[in-house]
């Protein structure tokens, strides 16, 4: 296997090759695959890794029937919080303490189709004009399906990033939601990409699909031009259709990522939900496939790695957190706090966590 012939490790893997070489998940061609990821991400992106934290800012009741989904109405006994739309101010608050533990992009994300009505757009634009005005981050929102005109209000107060997962490859999706269409998914994130937002779009792995389906949802999210790739890896929700579904190993999940960060050089390639459960004692490992982004915090509906863990992860490889464009006004000071993984401490409901005595959330398991 060789390495990118261009100095700049911009060339793109096709789609043939990666077909190939994500199977390679044993022994040298596996890390020699993680190799030639790691070069790419240090040609193109240097030695800086970018923290996202995100809000679950409305929860539950969910008409959709997506089947990793806890937060879906079609699922009983799943566990997963309810509450209705954060005040602007209150997702402003943990926007401030996810900064303080590194983040330099905060995405208010919301349950449901779609926003319902005025009201909540307009207590989501007000958030960002306040996560604008006293903090340093980036504002990112993952809404749902979304329409040019209320796409274009929330850039206008401010929104940067605008995040829509395809969750999975077209071919699969009919096994992963059936109250939606795929195409539903473009529209909102070609909307998105034509008003000049920075698109955030990846998917679930480990969903039952095959190697060849995981390259199939990488060429689609090539072809939208996303800036930002969050990977993520099934964790099984009591509840759900797929609470049983079968884990795929920590080795191909690495080898995904690798043929992501070699698909899409230029991206942010982060590793986010899933990876504690997935990738178990080789969760260390995503950096050298290819990864230059993770999650600091907790996810939606479970709990996550302490955010000081999640900055040791980063240093202990000798790399460092990556600061905002207008650094001067960041909070983070190097090291998170202890007690900053509880900005989104609902999301750990489901997962039957328990805040410890220094305000952090237990690792899911």
């Amino acid at each position: 296997m060789r390495a990118p012939e261009r100095s700049d490790g911009r060339e793109s893997l096709s789609g043939g090759e990666a077909r190939r070489l994500i199977r390679h998940t044993v022994g040298p061609q596996h890390e020699e695959l993680l190799a030639r990821a790691k070069a790419v991400r240090e040609a193109v992106h240097g030695r800086k890794i970018s923290l996202c934290g995100i809000i679950n800012a409305k929860s539950g009741r969910c008409p959709e029937d997506c089947a990793f989904c806890a937060q879906s109405v079609h699922f009983r006994d799943t566990g997963a919080p309810e509450y209705p739309l954060l005040p602007a101010r209150e997702i402003a608050d943990h926007a401030r303490a996810a900064e303080t533990a590194g983040a330099r992009e905060f995405s208010i994300v919301t349950s449901g189709t779609r926003l319902a009505g005025e009201n909540q757009l307009a207590e989501i634009e007000e958030a960002i004009r306040l996560i604008r005005a006293h903090t340093a981050l980036e504002p990112c929102a993952s809404l749902g399906l979304m329409r040019k005109p209320e796409l274009l209000r929330l850039r206008r107060a401010g929104l940067e990033h605008f995040h829509h997962n395809l969750e999975t490859a077209r071919s699969h999706f009919e096994r992963v939601c059936t109250t939606h269409r795929y195409e539903e998914k473009l529209e909102t994130i070609r909307a998105a990409r034509d008003l000049g937002l920075k698109l955030c779009v990846g998917g679930i792995l480990g969903m039952g699909e095959t190697p060849d389906q995981r390259v199939e949802l990488a060429e689609a999210i090539r072809e939208l031009g996303a800036d930002c790739v969050p990977i993520n890896f099934l964790n099984p929700r009591p509840g759900t259709p797929f609470a049983k579904v079968k884990a795929i190993t920590p080795e191909e999940c690495l080898a995904t990522v690798a043929i992501y960060r070699l698909m899409m050089p230029t991206a942010h390639v982060f590793v986010m939900g899933g990876r504690e459960v997935n990738l178990g004692a080789l969760e260390d490992r995503i950096f050298d496939a290819g990864a230059d982004g993770t999650m600091v915090g907790n996810y939606l509906t479970s709990a996550g790695t302490r955010p000081s863990d999640v900055v040791d992860l980063v240093q202990r490889h000798g790399l460092e957190v990556k600061p905002p464009p207008d650094a001067g006004r960041w909070s983070f000071g190097g090291q998170a706090p202890l007690g900053e993984a509880a900005w989104n401490r609902r999301a750990a409901k489901c997962d039957g966590a328990h805040i410890r005595g220094d305000g952090s959330l237990p690792v899911a398991r």
